[in-house]
């Protein structure tokens, strides 16, 4: 006799999801260096720096893709906000910075708090709060997919 097997979701590796929010953090943390050195800098600086900004941002992207890919639950948040997580577009496609530059560092704190808070709770193994850690952790997927439909919109 044949068995079916369910399909069930894997579990989720903490330790790898941990990585996973702590090089998106790198990548936050080193955008954020750029966007305030630019701040500084003259137009010709400017330019290169802002392109930098640009790399790490794409390079945040592909971090997101990668979480997004083990996290079900936050794949899901992102596509109801309208995010396809590989959009292809031109090389030849010129950004621009739109916006206050205050408001962009203050969302990319933002969103560097929001991954400092999923690393945490990723590394809670067991622990009383478990059902209040779940509803807290959906509205952090909102909140940073909210933030970063904020910031994909400034550049």
């Amino acid at each position: 006799m044949r068995k079916t097997y369910s399909r069930r979701s894997l579990a989720v590796d903490p330790a790898h999801m941990i990585t996973l929010h702590q090089e998106a953090i790198e990548q936050l943390e080193l955008m954020r260096t750029v966007v305030e050195a630019s701040e500084q800098a003259n137009d010709g600086m400017r330019d290169t720096l802002d392109n930098m900004a640009e790399n790490h941002w794409e390079a945040y992207m592909d971090v997101m893709h990668m979480l997004c890919m083990h996290d079900d639950n936050l794949a899901a948040v992102m596509k109801k906000h309208g995010f396809k997580m590989r959009e292809s577009e031109p090389e030849d496609t010129e950004r621009q910075f739109f916006g206050s530059r205050l408001l962009f560092l203050a969302l990319l704190i933002g969103l560097i708090r929001r991954h400092n808070r999923f690393a945490y709770y990723y590394g809670l193994r067991v622990n009383p709060m478990g059902d209040y850690l779940k509803e807290s952790m959906t509205m952090e997927r909102e909140h940073m997919a909210i933030m970063i439909s904020m910031v994909q919109n400034m550049i």
